[in-house]
């Protein structure tokens, strides 16, 4: 695809955030689309089918870009002392902070048709269940249960990062990494009551 193809594409995405702040999915229309980015609807229809391979597009573009730059490598370190687990954490923190507009869109779309939220646990999950069934430090009892340790761990990070966005501008990336990490080695009732060291 040419630089003017990539531009209008990034052109027609781009607006697509901006209708869904104002409107649900289920009322959009090309035609909205189009005026709103100032295009031809043919210019639009160039790119894509209609308003859901836009959708999907942009949905799998999200869900796979957290995927991919999901880091799971923490589950070989020791969290409890590795500095390194904690500059991986709080890079993987600011880099979904850099989507954060797009992702409360997203999530917050009741009738988009997809839910995106849920997508992105799956899908990080499954890369999570891969890498504790390949780590060999944990058993084999353990990794039984492979499928519930990574959704439990996905969701309590997603959930974590749900409520960070909500007050982001009052905690920063560093605290927040903290608080997850904490949260991580001693569960949430031993870190609600300080309990954790």
């Amino acid at each position: 695809m040419d630089q003017r193809a990539d531009r209008m594409k990034t052109l027609i995405v781009n607006t697509f955030f901006d209708c869904l702040e104002k409107e649900d999915f289920s009322d959009l229309t090309v035609g909205k689309l189009a005026e709103a980015a100032q295009i031809n609807r043919s210019t639009f229809y160039r790119h894509f089918e209609d308003k859901y391979q836009l959708r999907d597009y942009v949905t799998d573009s999200v869900v796979s870009g957290f995927v991919e730059n999901l880091e799971v490598d923490f589950l070989d370190l020791d969290i409890r002392t590795d500095r390194g687990y904690i500059r991986t954490l709080q890079s993987s923190l600011e880099h979904i902070r850099l989507r954060k507009r797009e992702l409360q869109i997203l999530w917050n779309q009741k009738l988009l048709g997809r839910n995106v939220f849920e997508e992105m646990i799956e899908g990080g999950a499954g890369k999570i269940e891969e890498k504790i069934r390949q780590n060999e430090g944990i058993s084999q009892e353990r990794k039984q249960y492979a499928d519930w340790y990574a959704r439990l761990l996905m969701n309590n990070m997603l959930v974590s990062v749900r409520w960070w966005f909500l007050h982001s501008d009052e905690i920063p990336a560093d605290k927040m990494t903290e608080l997850m990490r904490q949260h991580m080695i001693a569960g949430t009732i031993p870190t609600l009551k300080g309990l954790e060291r």
